[in-house]
């Protein structure tokens, strides 16, 4: 049984129809430049592409376009680019990209959990998750997580940073901030559980750590981020400066004879038509992004000066064939392409205004130029058979050589025509999710931006002048109808006033008078005729009465229930003008409370950057100090070390001239004794010299003894021979 759809959907049933018709008209005819793509798994991901509901294994290089669908089974894990935003489903997930163009990302999740990270937002997008209870859409970047439990019906709104809204089945609107977690049930945003500081499980982690390896991309220096895929050229490539073509990046990883757009496949696709899907995991951006040259033998992808939204293309490459048809290669009709070169147009192969293409051949030459430069490379071109080509076989293993002769002939032609079946060959069915009809998304349809209101409201009395017309016809055929009942009562009342009185054809008109002069002239002519008849038995008077008041009741009636009409009319007139003031004051209340929300977020984000700028030169003041704390202890103990060196020295000059005083007061104590002791022995001998000699007469010489004349002379130990 499916879900009612609420009165405010035909609201957003016409806005969404507004605008699409509100945009500039060459956005009618051009295919958004904005896809989506599978950057990441672990476990195998389930997919089922628009208008389809069997779901296949997913391919990770096959752009995801609006009604594309994908199951994330037990144990399974995913990650979704979509412009700059990044969309993470967890366990057991569905989701269904109901909207993905240049203004607007719509997701729909009937079960499961999303992660969304919404890295721009600028003025007029929006960004947009509907789930069976309410639709939520960002107000402010910042990272996001919606979980819907299909059991008990409800859905949990957590905003780990930034700003976003809910909303409810009757124009209910609830803005939420960083931090708040929120669990609502029911379709008028009935609250079941609110926290204001959410906590953390496994999924939160893994998505954590997933955002802080995006954050540290290499790949993002050189190329915006819109450019879908451009993470995986981190771990397989090289990035390097040419003089010539600027920033370029080199895969490491590629075998020695591999050529750009030949290992994969081609499938038509809506609105691009043929559309490259290369096997290489990392090779999405560099398919549908920039272009392909040739440095030292080496393929290198030079992604050139793009805009800040790049715009999406389906295969940047030019197809090659004969003057007269494909070209005949090995006896076959066959498709040969190459890369284009830095500068070199891209033509597409389908209807696209001049603004289209030149958004998407930017800072390039406008026009396409006489020879392209690997037009006549036979190593650069591949080639596969026109029925390969069409049945999406892929080109690694089926691909033909192709002479240099025949390349002299040959000419850039435009893209093999659709074929007459273009679903392409699907893998063996995956992992479906469980279906419920019951689970409808609380919003079927997108929400335009707030700059084409005023045409939504136009719109909106369009449809309601074209429902009442649909009405009044409606109700003209029921009097159109009554009338002819009216008629063939008359016709019998006639018939029974002919068999029963002949003589009073007027008063038989008149009993059966009807509100319309046409139909009473046809019943007075009726009348007449059957007056010329013969009449059998008259009628009673009574029973003419009785009919001429049961047809003024049926009058009355009938203008009781148009009264009754007009009243509904007017009733119903009236509350779409309340309706329309609420929404319009939903709006207003909305757009001041985003407004409100972003001045205080700017305001705290001020205030923030202001003490974290405290902080700074809290913590760069006393580094400061610290360092001239350092530098003058520093200089302490060097000044301190050298006086303690010069009073070592003067301690030690002062013993070594302590030592000299010393030995020279010794050596001058010593020479002083030594003239002393001279001059004591001059005085003795002088005295000696100077008294008189008296020989004494009593003492007896001894032999050993000299004589005075001998005592100055030396004498000799006596030997044997003295």
């Amino acid at each position: 049984m499916r879900a009612p759809i609420f009165p405010i959907f035909h609201f957003f049933l016409a806005v969404f129809a507004v605008g699409l018709v509100s945009v500039p008209a060459w956005a009618d005819a051009d295919p958004p430049g904005r896809v989506a793509r599978i950057n990441y798994t672990e476990g195998a991901v389930s997919f089922a592409p628009a208008g389809d509901d069997e779901f296949v294994d997913a391919d990770i290089n096959r752009p995801l376009v609006r009604g594309d669908k994908l199951w994330a089974d037990k144990g399974v894990r995913a990650e979704i680019q979509a412009g700059s935003a990044v969309v993470r489903m967890g366990w057991r997930t569905q989701m269904t990209l109901l909207a993905l163009d240049d203004q607007t990302t719509q997701l729909s999740l009937t079960q499961g959990t999303l992660y969304l990270r919404v890295r721009n937002l600028p003025e007029g997008e929006n960004f947009e998750v509907d789930t069976p209870n309410l639709a939520w859409r960002a107000s402010y970047p910042g990272d996001f997580r919606i979980d819907v439990d299909r059991e008990r019906g409800v859905t949990r709104v957590t905003i780990h940073s930034g700003i976003g809204a809910v909303f409810g089945e009757k124009a209910e609107t609830l803005p939420m901030g960083g931090g708040q977690q929120i669990t609502f049930k029911g379709r008028a945003l009935a609250q079941v559980d609110s926290k204001d500081q959410a906590p953390q499980d496994n999924f939160d982690r893994w998505a954590a750590e997933r955002n802080r390896r995006d954050d540290q991309s290499v790949a993002a220096r050189y190329i915006p981020r819109d450019a879908v895929g451009y993470a995986l050229l981190d771990p397989v490539g090289e990035w390097k400066q040419d003089a010539t073509l600027g920033v370029v990046w080199v895969p490491q990883s590629v075998p020695a004879n591999w050529v750009p757009y030949r290992s994969g496949r081609w499938e038509w696709m809506e609105p691009w038509g043929w559309t490259w899907i290369d096997e290489l995991p990392w090779a999405f951006v560099t398919s549908h992004y920039g272009r392909w040259a040739m440095l030292n033998s080496k393929w290198a992808w030079v992604p050139g000066r793009m805009s800040a939204r790049p715009i999406y293309s389906p295969a940047l490459v030019a197809f090659v064939g004969g003057a007269s048809g494909p070209l005949a290669i090995g006896g076959k009709q066959s498709v040969a392409w190459f890369p284009l070169a830095p500068g070199e147009a891209w033509q597409p192969g389908f209807h696209a205004t001049q603004l289209y293409i030149s958004s998407v051949n930017a800072n390039m030459t406008p026009q396409p130029p006489a020879r392209y430069q690997f037009q006549s490379a036979p190593e650069a071109l591949t080639a596969i058979a026109l029925d390969d080509f069409a049945h999406g076989k892929p080109a690694k293993g089926s691909w033909l050589n192709v002479a240099a002769n025949t390349l002299g002939t040959a000419q850039v032609v435009p893209p093999p025509a659709m074929p007459e079946h273009t679903k392409p060959a699907m893998t063996a069915h995956a992992a479906q999710p469980p279906r419920d009809n019951n689970i409808q998304p609380a919003m079927d349809n997108h929400v335009a931006p707030a700059k084409q209101q005023a045409d939504a409201r136009k719109l909106v009395q369009a449809e309601q002048e074209r429902a009442q017309l649909e009405r009044a016809q409606q109700e003209r055929m029921q009097l159109e109808e009554r009338a002819k009942a009216e008629q063939a009562r008359a016709a019998e009342i006639a018939k029974a006033a002919q068999q029963a009185k002949p003589a009073e054809p007027t008063k038989v008109v008149q009993q059966a008078k009807t509100p319309e002069p046409a139909k009473v002239v046809q019943q007075a002519k009726a009348t007449g005729a059957a007056a010329t008849a013969p009449r059998s038995k008259p009628v009673e008077p009574a029973k003419v009465a009785q009919q001429k008041k049961q047809v003024e009741q049926q009058k009355l009636a009938l203008q009781r229930d148009q009264q009754q009409r007009d009243l509904r009319e007017q009733q119903r007139a009236a509350e779409q003008q309340q309706f329309a003031q609420r929404e319009r004051e939903r709006a207003e209340q909305a757009r001041r409370d985003v407004v409100a929300k972003r001045t205080e977020k700017a305001k705290r984000d001020q205030a923030i950057a202001k003490r974290e700028q405290a902080k700074r030169e809290v913590v760069a003041k006393r580094a400061q100090d610290a360092k001239r704390y350092a530098e003058a202890k520093k200089q302490d103990e060097a000044q301190r070390v050298a006086h303690a060196q010069q009073l070592d020295l003067a301690r030690r000059a002062a013993e070594h001239d302590a030592q000299v005083l010393a030995s020279q007061r010794v050596e001058r104590e010593a020479s002083i004794r030594r003239v002393a002791e001279e001059r004591e022995r001059e005085r003795a001998q002088r005295e000696a010299w100077q008294k008189p000699q008296r020989p004494d007469l009593h003492r007896i010489p001894s032999q050993t003894e000299p004589e005075v004349w001998q005592r100055s002379i030396p004498q000799i130990a006596p030997g044997p021979t003295s």
